[in-house]
C-alpha cells in the first residue's frame, strides 16, 4: 500500500456494559447493530458493511487510494486519498463525496495543499486543526480545521527519525501526536508545537515491525504490526504489555462502542477480522475477503 506497502468507532453506559459482559461471554460474535465503512485503496473507494453479520450494503466511489476515516466536528468524514494528494469530506448519512477538502488546483497558481505528498492519516487537533501526514516526504502537515487551507509544515522532516508516517497517526490522552514510523518499526511521540518528545515504542521493542494503526483504550495502546501479523499491546510508557491477537497483515484496529470487542482490518486476507475486546480469542470474521468488490481493505470507521 502507499508506494511502500505489501500486497500487504451508543447507548447508555449501563447498556454499554451489558452489551459488553454479553459479547465477552457468547462463543460467537454478537449481533450489533449499525454499519461500518471500510476504505479499498486499490478499488479506490469505501464499502459500507451491515456490522451485524458484514453483508455489503453500498459503495462510495472516486476515493483514490482511500486510506485514513475520521469525524469532524461538523457531523462530516474526512478521507486521505492518498493516490491524489487529498483529503475529501463524505457524508456520512447519504454517503456522498461532498467536496475536496485538502488538494492543490491544478488551475491556479498557489500550492493549496503543500508539500502534501502521500497522504495517509488526518486528525483533529486539540484547536481543532487537521493534521495530516504526508508519507512519502515524512512530515506531517496542519490544515485550517474550517477551511482547509495549508498552514505550515507541523513535524519536520525524519525528525525524531521519523520514516513513513502511516495511517494510524492520532492524539493521545496526554496531548501528544502519536505517529507510527513504517520504514523503521517506531512509534514516534511529537509535542503541541510539532518538536519531537521521544521514541514512545523505540526500534522493534516488543516484536513491533511496520507499525500501521494504533488505538488507545482501557490504558493501553493496541499497535497493528502489519510485517509480522500482530497486533501488540503496550503501556503508557511505551513498555511492552503482550502480544493480544494475530492478524495477516493487520491494518486498521478500533474497538466497537457497543460490544467491546476488537475489530482489525486485515490486509492480507482483503477482509476484517473480530477478536475478543478482553481476551484477544478470535470470533467469527466480519467481512470476508474481498466482500461486495473491495480491494485492499486498509481502514475502518464505525457508522451508527
Amino acid at each position: 500500500m502507499n508506494c511502500h506497502g505489501v500486497a500487504l468507532l451508543f447507548l447508555s453506559c449501563s447498556c454499554l456494559a451489558t452489551a459488553a459482559q454479553q459479547a465477552r461471554s457468547s462463543p460467537t460474535r454478537p449481533s450489533t447493530p449499525g454499519k461500518l465503512l471500510l476504505s479499498g485503496y486499490n478499488s479506490n473507494g469505501l464499502y459500507v458493511y451491515r456490522t451485524a453479520d458484514g453483508t455489503p450494503r453500498g459503495f462510495v466511489p472516486s476515493v483514490r487510494g482511500a486510506q485514513s476515516i475520521v469525524l469532524g466536528s461538523d457531523g462530516l468524514l474526512y478521507v486521505c486519498a492518498e493516490k491524489v494528494d487529498q483529503v475529501v469530506r463524505i457524508d456520512p448519512q447519504t454517503r456522498v463525496v461532498l467536496d475536496v477538502f485538502v488538494g492543490d488546483d491544478p488551475l491556479t497558481a498557489e500550492d493549496e495543499n503543500g508539500p502534501l505528498d502521500g497522504p495517509t492519516a488526518a486528525c483533529f487537533g486539540p484547536q481543532g486543526d487537521l493534521f495530516v501526514t504526508s508519507f512519502e516526504n515524512d512530515q506531517v502537515l496542519r490544515f485550517d480545521g474550517q477551511s482547509g487551507a495549508y498552514e505550515g509544515v507541523f513535524v519536520a522532516s525524519a525528525s525524531g527519525g521519523l520514516d513513513g508516517p502511516d495511517a494510524g497517526t492520532k492524539w493521545g490522552p496526554d496531548g501528544l501526536l502519536y505517529v507510527p514510523s513504517f520504514w523503521n518499526d517506531r512509534v514516534l511521540r511529537y509535542n503541541a508545537d510539532g518538536s519531537f518528545a521521544s521514541a514512545f515504542i523505540p526500534n522493534r521493542r516488543g516484536g513491533l515491525r511496520q507499525p500501521r494503526d494504533l488505538v488507545w483504550h482501557d490504558g493501553l495502546w493496541y499497535v497493528a504490526s502489519s510485517f509480522n501479523n500482530r497486533v501488540l499491546r503496550y503501556d503508557a510508557a511505551g513498555n511492552f504489555v503482550d502480544r493480544f491477537c494475530d492478524v495477516n497483515q493487520p491494518y486498521c484496529v478500533a474497538f466497537h462502542p457497543l460490544d467491546g470487542n476488537l475489530y482489525v482490518v486485515s490486509l492480507g486476507n482483503n477482509a476484517v477480522r473480530v477478536f475478543d475486546g478482553a481476551s484477544g480469542d478470535p470470533l467469527s470474521p466480519l467481512v470476508t475477503a474481498g466482500a461486495g468488490g473491495i480491494d485492499g481493505a486498509v481502514y475502518l470507521y464505525f457508522l451508527q
